[in-house]
């Protein structure tokens, strides 16, 4: 009997062999997703958090682009980048150290401006994010095949051996029992990850609508002041 996990695994059959391999691959590529997205996310996190700072202390008159341009990494900044843009380049000049009104139609084209940079800037920090779905919907069942195709070759020894002994059921039963745990150890992180990864996704979402909002009502005060 193989008493030990490395043995089992050495020993198992070819089609055992590329479950686990292909499992490992997923689980190695899974990981180094999480990483990147968790450091990804808080260094987007970080910049939004000082540009929003930053620009809830500009006053009237401040350069919202210069702004912009000093915080390359938040996904705020290039929001607000395009709403000025839009709002500065949407109509006839306004005269140096004027602020140009907002008519409605400007109004609503900035607002959709800034709302679709926003969801440039959300699909881009979801890249990746459903390979952690997939590899969790479907890596237990990789391994329960791996489980069933093990099972099937320990009853074909039985009949093959003539004898149901302890000793020659237990190595398959066990090399079928490592690709269950191996399908469950990629799938159980990537599914914890990809629920968090979701959730700080929703709050990217929601801090950019927040974001609008404020932005267009500053702009529409100053604009009427």
């Amino acid at each position: 009997m193989r008493a030990s996990v490395v043995s089992l695994v050495i020993h198992s059959s070819p089609f055992a062999k590329v479950i686990l391999l292909g499992l490992l691959a997923v689980s190695v590529y899974c990981w180094a997703v999480i990483w990147n997205r968790l450091r990804l996310y808080g260094a987007v996190e970080r910049a939004d958090r000082s540009f929003l700072e930053a620009f809830q202390r500009l006053g009237a008159g401040g350069n919202v682009r210069l702004l912009c341009d000093q915080h390359p990494q938040s996904s705020l900044a290039r929001v607000a980048r395009e709403g000025h843009g839009r709002i500065e380049h949407g109509g006839p000049p306004a005269p140096p150290g004027v602020t140009r009104p907002l008519d409605g139609q400007q109004w609503e084209l900035a607002q959709r401006a800034m709302e679709r940079r926003a969801a440039a800037e959300n699909e881009k920090l979801e890249s990746h994010i459903g390979v952690l779905a997939t590899t969790g919907s479907v890596a237990p069942f990789v391994g329960l095949m791996g489980t069933v195709w093990g099972v099937m070759s320990a009853f074909l020894n039985i009949g093959s051996q003539g004898s149901a002994s302890l000793a020659v059921v237990a190595p398959g039963i066990a090399e079928a029992l490592i690709a269950t745990v191996a399908g469950l150890a990629a799938a159980i992180p990537a599914v914890v990850a990809y629920n968090h990864c979701l959730g700080r996704l929703r709050g990217f979402a929601h801090r950019a609508e927040i974001f609008i909002s404020e932005f267009l009502d500053r702009r529409r005060a100053t604009a009427g002041a």
